[in-house]
């Protein structure tokens, strides 16, 4: 018998509980057709009320994921029905994994159902997100985005200096369109986001890795290549480095600043990846706002489906930001940006935030318990960087894991050039859709560790 988890999940029991079965179910870890507890029994062992458990129970049944059957139970549903089978992807990983890094669905889709009632009620809303619209965006939309960032980084941004663009990915392009040519040098730490690199190489921009330690890049690599290559750009992941979760200190922060400053490099600031409210810090953008390109999105923070997001830049540079964002795409959907307002207005998208961080927690306590100190230093995001014992190294260790189907990502992914690369995996904490699963992928990989750590003595 299936008995959910729902410790240190917040909001309202009946929820978490409907949430905890929810994945379960599209992890298939629940099977199509096996009978939930029953309410009275399941009442008994988590400790709350049968009424909470029926709620839970209804809940399921709205988002139509169970069915009833009088003097039976409660059972899960056929997943393979004409609606599941239209929306399924053309191609997908089987097993475990770890590889992916993504927020999970929580209350995600409550809030879309919602907020797609109030615009079919909004003629006006419903003509102007249908329409062409120019790059600069709609008003009401810049100034909703001016306002949540005034408020998030406590700085006041003009306006004109926002840009919505489709997703992260989509703005570090627009960047290097606008700003470099083929064959210009880029700087980019050592160990470096993966699709940033193939962007960079696709357009035949050079990349020199600087060095990195346990605070972040070395300032004294970052004067020592700015004064060799006379580079354009610095591209950083601050907050959370990808993919070691390093934070780069304060003192650094300021460093790299003075650096680039003085060899008028400009830095760009990757702020993509989920930050835990606990450990967000003043972005460099709000430090040094005349040399430094933000990079935002709310598909880590919402859904990766979303892929909206925004670039905060001097002003001196909107004009040629605007040519390179209509050569990509002319515009941003007003459609999906017009969501996105609603949900940063109305409080979806800070309580969708809390939720990610209780969950995140929750996943952090099953790391340690299987991986004891892992990720010691690094910001507790979504991502873990797990150094490999000797002899194992990241390229052969990922291999091994496929075999069993457990998906993660090896260290050589990431390295630069010829940058040394470290012997370590990239997990990723949200890539499983529950804890129980995620609980497996980390036994899978210590068991693989511990037997080649006994082979090699």
């Amino acid at each position: 018998m299936f008995i959910p988890d729902i410790s240190g999940r917040s909001g309202p029991k009946y929820l978490a509980l409907a949430d905890a079965f929810a994945e379960a179910i599209e992890s298939s870890e629940l099977k199509a057709q096996t009978k939930l507890p029953p309410q009275r029994i399941l009442s008994y062992r988590l400790g709350v009320t049968v009424g909470t458990v029926t709620r839970a129970y209804q809940e399921l049944e709205h988002r139509g994921l169970v069915s009833p059957k009088v003097g039976s139970g409660t059972y899960v549903k056929d997943r393979q029905s004409e609606t599941r089978t239209f929306y399924h992807p053309v191609s997908s990983k089987h097993g475990i994994d770890l590889a992916i890094c993504r927020p999970l669905l929580i209350n995600q889709q409550q809030h879309l159902s919602r907020t797609l009632q109030d615009l079919s009620l909004e003629p006006i809303a419903q003509r102007a997100v249908l329409d062409y619209c120019s790059a600069e965006g709609l008003q009401g939309h810049n100034q909703t985005l001016q306002h949540w960032l005034g408020q998030r980084f406590n700085s006041d941004i003009d306006s004109r200096r926002l840009l919505w663009t489709y997703g992260g990915q989509h703005g570090l392009s627009v960047l290097i369109q606008a700003l470099t040519r083929p064959k210009e040098t880029i700087l980019v730490e050592g160990l470096c986001y993966p699709e940033f690199l193939h962007s960079c190489q696709q357009s035949e921009r050079k990349l020199v890795p600087i060095r990195l330690d346990e605070q972040g890049i070395i300032p004294e690599d970052l004067e020592l290549h700015c004064q060799r290559h006379k580079p354009r750009l610095l591209y950083l992941t601050p907050a959370i480095q990808n993919p070691t979760g390093v934070c780069l200190s304060d003192s650094r922060r300021l460093r790299v600043i003075e650096i680039c400053r003085r060899h008028q490099v400009l830095i760009i600031e990757d702020d993509v990846l989920y930050c835990p409210p606990a450990h967000r810090r003043t972005p460099l953008v709000a430090i040094a706002p005349d040399i430094t390109l933000f990079v935002g999105s709310f598909s880590k923070y919402f859904s990766g489906g979303l892929r909206v997001g925004y670039l905060i830049m001097p002003l001196s540079l909107s004009l040629p930001m605007q040519k390179s964002l209509r050569a990509s795409c002319m515009h941003v959907s007003p459609l999906m940006i017009d969501l996105v307002c609603r949900w940063l207005t109305n409080g979806a998208m800070d309580a969708v935030d809390q939720e990610i961080d209780t969950e995140l927690k929750a996943r952090h306590r099953i790391l340690q318990q299987i991986f004891s100190g892992a990720g010691q230093g690094a910001v507790p995001g979504f991502n873990v960087w797990l150094p490999l014992p000797e002899p194992l190294s990241g390229q052969p260790l990922s291999r091994q894991l496929q075999q069993e189907e457990v998906h993660v990502r090896e260290a050589e992914m990431f390295a630069v050039d010829h940058y040394p690369v470290p012997a370590a995996i990239r997990i990723s904490l949200t890539g499983p859709t529950s804890r129980s699963q995620l609980k497996t992928g980390l036994e899978i990989i210590q068991a693989h560790i511990e037997s080649a750590s006994e082979q090699s003595l």
